[in-house]
């Protein structure tokens, strides 16, 4: 006797002529996945057909130690719960990670689902390889990956990546291609280890005498995206080696936008070199402040401020000057409060207020003021990027013990930046930003759960509430029906 390709076993056929035997009629017993299913099968007159159709009723299931178990006990039984993960999160992550797993796997064909998953996890917190293992299987493998989480094989995974440049600017080559306007900074992180020669004393804001790690890392100005992250040595801070990241992404046709602490002649002279565009500030005391002058008529709005300007052309390059109203009452009350405390002198006073509220860019760009104006306003996505990278992610905190490991650790954590930035870039799109951060959504995903029965079968538990945000953002990730 057989059934969908399945046997039924001698025991069961032994119940079924037991069950006959005592004049049970009718009975049926069905197999499927190597299980054994009893059905009443009656037929009934189909008044549409004018024949018989056969009609089956499940009545419960059939095991050899437990001989016939009623579908209502069956029910009970084959509703035990074997795992409860998080599905969520790893959905939306991956969802924003768009093609990355595909780039990955193609270029590091070794560790690409361990770069994926510490990649994932990192978004979630800062998680010590120790624990990766842990945090990883809480959630459900939805790529079916199999990576090798122990801390010695992220280790030396970190290891392989990191001294992979070529295979690291394949990747920021493949997801940088549509961007033409960046954002380039320097920030560092420091680390006390003795075996990092990148780690060395150079300069930062807080004058900090530590050991320290330059990382340079580009953005789109379009949508504040990632496209691309290098580390540095620590006394690293000059134009060369600016330029020479952003040819290794093999892109000339972008226009840096850098903040005034890189404006020097020498500078100039490398980006013009280069064949790169680029914008920037100069410092407050340049004499470009006496070659640029604004006219009262020449104006524009930014976000309801009046925007005076001025333009003038000057050794091959353009100097754009600004003038915001708003922006010099801030900063002559901030001057004036110094004054009053006795920081400075009336006369560095009187030298303040001539260029207060004003700011000049220096281009090899001809564009219209405005224009550079809102360019380099939208600076301020890479600033950003650098405080979730060192806060959020945690990369500051590294105790990383050569330089090729520090720059695996760097790269998984421009991953985990590249799907973060994506998810905020969504939330932007669907205008819920004013009500969720990244962190908050990653939190509503996180009450999502996909249940794993004894059976195979698995439920998806997904609150209403979870569900209307999903469709609000687009996604519409989850599974409907059970798998």
């Amino acid at each position: 006797m057989d059934y969908m390709g399945f046997t039924v076993e001698p025991w069961a056929k032994q119940w079924l002529e037991e069950q006959r035997s005592k004049g049970e009629r009718c009975l049926e017993i069905k197999v499927s996945n190597g299980n054994h299913y009893v059905y009443r099968s009656t037929s009934r007159y189909d008044k549409e057909t004018k024949k018989a159709k056969k009609v089956s009723e499940y009545l419960g299931s059939l095991d050899e130690k437990d001989g016939f178990v009623p579908k209502e006990r069956d029910a009970r039984k084959r509703a035990r719960i074997v795992t409860v993960q998080e599905t969520g999160v790893v959905r939306v992550l991956d969802e924003c990670a768009g093609e990355m797993l595909g780039y990955l796997e193609a270029y590091f064909p070794q560790n690409y689902d361990q770069l994926y998953a510490l990649a994932m996890i990192r978004c979630t917190g800062t998680v010590p390889l120790k624990r990766a293992a842990s945090v990883w299987e809480k959630h459900e493998n939805i790529r079916h990956i199999r990576p090798a989480m122990s801390p010695k094989s992220l280790s030396d995974m970190l290891e392989s990546v990191g001294s992979d440049r070529v295979s690291q600017d394949r990747v920021f080559n493949r997801i940088g291609m549509a961007s033409r306007e960046l954002a380039m900074d320097l920030s560092e992180f420091f680390s006390s280890s003795d075996t990092v020669s990148y780690a060395e004393d150079g300069y930062n804001p807080e004058h900090e005498d530590l050991p320290q790690i330059n990382v340079s890392l580009v953005v789109s100005l379009d949508s504040g995206i990632p496209m691309m992250i290098r580390c540095l040595p620590g006394s690293v801070r000059d134009m060369q080696t600016v330029c020479a990241s952003v040819k290794e992404m093999n892109r000339d046709d972008v226009t840096l936008i850098m903040d005034r602490g890189f404006y020097s002649k020498e500078n100039i002279d490398v980006l013009d070199g280069s064949g790169l565009k680029f914008i920037f500030p100069v410092k407050r005391n340049s004499m470009l402040y006496e070659r640029v002058t604004i006219n009262e008529y020449d104006t524009f709005e930014y976000h309801g401020r009046l925007i005076r300007y001025g333009k003038c052309r000057y050794d091959h390059h353009w100097a754009y000057r600004f003038k915001d109203e708003e922006m010099r009452l801030g900063e002559e009350r901030a001057a004036f409060a110094r004054y009053r405390a006795g920081e400075i002198t009336k006369e560095k006073l009187q030298e303040k207020q001539g260029r207060m509220g004003q700011m000049i860019m220096v281009s090899n760009l001809d564009l219209e003021p405005e224009e550079v104006f809102l360019m380099f306003k939208r600076r301020d996505k890479v600033e950003k990027r650098f405080r979730d990278f060192k806060s959020n992610l945690g990369a500051d905190v590294c105790y990383l013990r050569d330089n090729m490991s520090v720059a695996g650790h760097v790269f998984v954590s421009f991953l985990s930046l590249y799907m973060l930035a994506r998810l905020e870039d969504r939330i932007r799109k669907a205008d819920l930003l004013s009500k969720y951060s990244v962190y908050d959504i990653l939190h509503e995903y996180s009450k999502a759960y996909a249940v794993r029965m004894d059976d195979g079968v698995v439920d998806y538990e997904v609150p209403k509430k979870l569900q209307d945000l999903d469709a609000k953002l687009g996604f519409d990730i989850f599974p409907i029906l059970r798998s």
